[in-house]
């Protein structure tokens, strides 16, 4: 009897082993494909150049002493940004409109006269807008916006990094956009878990498709 029961739970634990793997390699696969779901949403998004407020900076082209392009003066419109991103995200994903906006927190960057100029929009709709001198402090803006925004769940350990990195900050002085999700729900077989995300993207400037009216 011993033997019989000491057989039965090693068949047991085994069976729970395999499925507990599969539960996650499931969630595995569904947190990859949101992930790349973010990518595509932050990519489409961040073009939406607010064209009238940026015709001066798109008809600059490039430094004439340098070559390099310049972004000066490039705003992102970040209602469109935002809509965007959450009709392009659903589309790409199965996570619904209505659950993301509620969770979401998107930040676009520009420059002018040598500084950076950001706008946040936050889950409430609320537009926080400021300038920095160097791009590293927006990091410091947008987790003051996310603490702000969700103050009983905001932590040490909730803060957010651009690129997801402690030790890295690859946003530079140009037209970005930033998006982070606070809480996405995936589930594997059984289980349900909650997956926070972060990406950010450049504006691809085409300055000859500019019209003025």
């Amino acid at each position: 009897m011993g033997v019989l029961f000491i057989g039965l739970a090693v068949t047991f634990l085994v069976l729970l082993v395999f499925v507990s793997a599969a539960d996650y390699a499931v969630y595995t696969y569904k947190r990859n494909s949101v992930s790349k779901a973010m990518d595509y949403a932050v990519t489409a998004a961040v073009q939406n150049i607010n064209k009238d407020k940026s015709l001066e900076g798109l008809s600059e082209g490039f430094d004439e002493n340098t070559g390099t392009r310049l972004t000066d003066g490039i705003e992102i419109n970040i209602d469109k940004a935002e809509t965007t991103f959450l009709s392009v995200f659903e589309g790409n994903s199965s996570q619904r409109q209505t659950d993301i906006k509620g969770n979401l927190l998107i930040c676009a960057t520009s420059v002018s006269g040598g500084d950076v100029d950001y706008r946040i929009k936050t889950s409430s709709g609320e537009v926080i807008a400021g300038k920095v001198e160097t791009p590293y402090l927006i990091e410091d803006r947008i987790n003051a916006a996310a603490k702000s925004c969700w103050p009983d769940s905001y932590e040490g350990s909730s803060r957010i990094f651009i690129n997801s990195n402690p030790k890295s900050n690859m946003i530079e002085k140009g037209t970005y956009l930033f998006a982070y999700i606070k809480g996405i729900k995936i589930t594997g077989i059984f289980t349900q878990r909650k997956l926070a995300l972060s990406c950010f993207g450049g504006a691809k400037l085409e300055r000859a498709n500019v019209k003025t009216k």
